[in-house]
């Protein structure tokens, strides 16, 4: 194992089914590595290893995140830049399949050639080593038209796939205690671990969002659970009263023949699973005429996991969003006094995590996050139109019967005009 990758801040050792080992092998070449795996997985730890293994300083290690990228030119100057100050470091791209064609060809074609694009002159690459993160498979990701041939050729010669945290069984409590003394050590408290029963629920629970999931679950605990001795299932939200957790009800893909072809290695991205766990949650409010205010929740939760992308910057977190800083302002008040409310209800504490899973993994371009979680939970609502009345689902939308109406209109309107839809994670 390598020496200097056991003092990676915020991670722990385990053996991820040989990428550790295969990392440490590519260190020695200069070729692309692309490196795959669900959110959470632990990519950017397989990427500092490469880059430790390599020599490489911590400094060295530089993160683009094209998830940030606003336009064509925006992607194109800024890689260009990297591209230009590179010499000898590594640069890591966080979801390039986020770009445009035009800027994921052009990429494609000088990390090929190993020649600066729009140069006057044949200008020859400084030696960088570079390192993609991807969420899926590269043939999956081109056949799903995210991902162009070309930059997915240049970056097929050695993935590594690090596997889901489900399938690493022997490292899920060893991940869980070492988040456990990360966050007790932050917050200056001391939590003596989980209770037998915790630890059992946390071997069976399937971990879609892997070990940042797990780190979710941690934290909610402790905030919500100040000066606990122990954490035990109900606190880690992985049973809800007798019913187990909506992470483990089946998803989409799941029992079809290519699931098990795939080996079981498909993972839902988080927007599958708030789909699922809002149309749960819909149908169960529904059911029992509970007219919980989901709508204004989850713009609530999108506006706070925007602020967080944006550590509570204003300005960022606005162009995100689509709208003002004098909003995002005018908001948090109203936001604030329901914080209690949302807190205390076990339902919405699922959705919360995903909402935030979910706007981690966007990309900057493309129609603001609020319309997307507006759409989704107007159509989720209207699956029950012949069984709720308008009342009662404008009540779970949160808005008055006369702006439920205004808004399903609109709703409809994108609908027939064929809308295009946020990169959904």
């Amino acid at each position: 194992m390598l020496r200097s990758a056991d003092k990676l801040d915020g991670y722990v050792l385990d053996n991820m089914e040989g990428a550790v080992d295969q990392a440490a092998f590519l260190a020695g070449t200069e070729t692309p590595v692309a490196i795959i795996g669900a959110r959470g997985t632990g990519k950017m730890y397989i990427a500092r290893i490469l880059h430790a293994k390599a020599g490489g300083s911590p400094d060295s290690l530089i993160a683009i995140d094209c998830r940030e990228f606003r336009s064509r030119e925006d992607a194109n100057r800024r890689i260009r830049q990297a591209l230009l100050a590179g010499a000898g470091k590594t640069l890591v791209f966080k979801s390039p399949q986020l770009m445009g064609a035009e800027a994921q060809l052009k990429l494609a074609r000088q990390l090929a050639t190993r020649l600066l694009a729009d140069a006057e002159t044949p200008t020859y690459l400084p030696s960088v080593r570079v390192v993609a993160l991807l969420p899926d498979s590269l043939q999956r990701l081109v056949a799903e038209g995210v991902l162009q041939r070309k930059l997915a050729s240049v970056l097929a010669a050695y993935p590594i796939r690090v596997p889901p945290l489900r399938h690493r069984q022997q490292a899920i409590l060893r991940w869980a205690r070492k988040i456990l003394s990360q966050e007790c050590a932050s917050r200056g408290i001391e939590v003596k671990g989980f209770t037998p029963e915790a630890e059992q629920a946390m071997r069976q629970h399937p971990w879609h969002g892997n070990i940042s999931e797990l780190r979710q679950r941690v934290v909610r605990a402790l905030e919500q659970k100040p000066g606990v001795e122990w954490l035990t299932p109900v606190d880690l939200q992985l049973f809800l009263g007798d019913q187990v957790a909506s992470g483990s009800l089946e998803l989409p893909l799941q029992g079809s023949p290519g699931y098990e072809c795939a080996g079981g290695s498909y993972s839902p991205t988080a927007w599958e699973e708030l789909t699922l766990v809002l149309a749960e949650r819909v149908n169960q409010l529904l059911s029992t005429r509970r007219p919980l205010p989901l709508g204004t929740w989850l713009e609530d939760q999108i506006v706070l996991a925007t602020l967080a992308r944006y550590q509570g910057q204003h300005g960022p977190s606005a162009a995100f969003l689509r709208t003002s800083r004098r909003n995002i302002a005018r908001w948090l008040p109203a936001i604030a006094t329901r914080q209690g409310m949302r807190d205390d209800c076990s339902l919405w504490q699922e959705p919360a995590r995903l909402v935030a899973d979910w706007v981690r993994g966007l990309g900057s371009a493309g129609d603001s996050p609020l319309l997307a979680g507006q759409s989704l939970l107007l159509e989720l609502l209207e699956a029950h139109c012949d069984t709720a009345t308008v009342d009662l689902r404008a009540q779970l939308l949160g808005v008055s019967r006369p702006t439920y109406g205004k808004r399903l209109r609109e709703w409809r309107a994108a609908a027939l005009a064929n809308a295009p839809a946020v990169a959904h994670g």
